[in-house]
């Protein structure tokens, strides 16, 4: 099962659709938990992850540190680390249980939906998540501090790219 994080910051526009896509998942049973590591927002982010019935985690610094403090004692196996403007395909289930099927040695970069292929291209694609054993997390060493970390674990753990 899957503990889902995401950093945020005055999230409250995007951080709903986002949610939403993750409601099959949890109907299911492939999402355990759903974490959201704020920074102080002053709009409705919190208000909504309540809502939704998130655990919140208060953390201050970049999204490097959020995301590391929303991973400390996840419940799932996996976690799953998604940009707060994240909104996932329908068929994000099936393409993320092939890839647990496959053991808890590699992860998985999610790349935005769809994919823009000139973004690629131009080395300018976003991840929208990574997909990530707890233990293969701990092994990478987690975030580190800058602009883009889900990149930079993705990298360092030689993520696969997954295909939805």
């Amino acid at each position: 099962m899957i503990t889902v994080v995401i950093a945020t910051h005055d999230s409250a526009q995007s951080l709903g659709p986002c949610l939403a896509s993750l409601v099959p998942g949890a109907v299911d049973g492939l999402v355990r938990e759903v974490v959201i590591a704020d920074a102080g927002s002053g709009d409705a982010t919190l208000a909504i992850a309540e809502d939704c019935g998130a655990r919140i985690v208060r953390a201050d610094g970049d999204t490097g540190a959020r995301l590391t403090a929303g991973c400390v004692d996840p419940r799932g196996d996996w976690l799953l680390i998604l940009q707060p403007d994240a909104v996932l395909p329908e068929t994000w289930r099936a393409s993320i249980e092939k890839h647990l099927a496959g053991g808890p040695n590699r992860a998985a970069a999610l790349p935005v939906y769809p994919e823009r292929g000139w973004a690629r291209l131009l080395g300018l694609e976003r991840l929208q998540g990574l997909l990530i054993s707890t233990r293969h997390y701990g092994a990478s060493g987690g975030f580190r501090p800058g602009d883009r970390p889900l990149v930079d674990l993705a990298r360092a753990s030689r993520a696969l790219r997954l295909r939805w």
